[in-house]
């Protein structure tokens, strides 16, 4: 039943809310290169951890 919650979380939560942000950081900050166009082979747990690392540094900026 844990497993099934935390798989929930991961993918719904997680990717689904933080992918895109995390696509565009990610795309910016590499010039383009990654994650590769087309949907190529790539992580997207890797790409929503950094959307959620935004979050945190706008978060963080914006109380400074």
């Amino acid at each position: 039943m844990l497993d099934l919650v935390a798989e929930f979380l991961l993918n719904v939560v997680l990717i689904g809310v933080f992918y895109w942000p995390g696509w565009l950081f990610l795309r910016v900050l590499t010039l383009g290169r990654y994650p590769p166009r087309g949907g190529g082979k790539h992580d997207p747990e890797f790409v929503a951890v950094f959307g959620v690392v935004l979050l945190v540094v706008i978060l963080l900026l914006g109380n400074a």
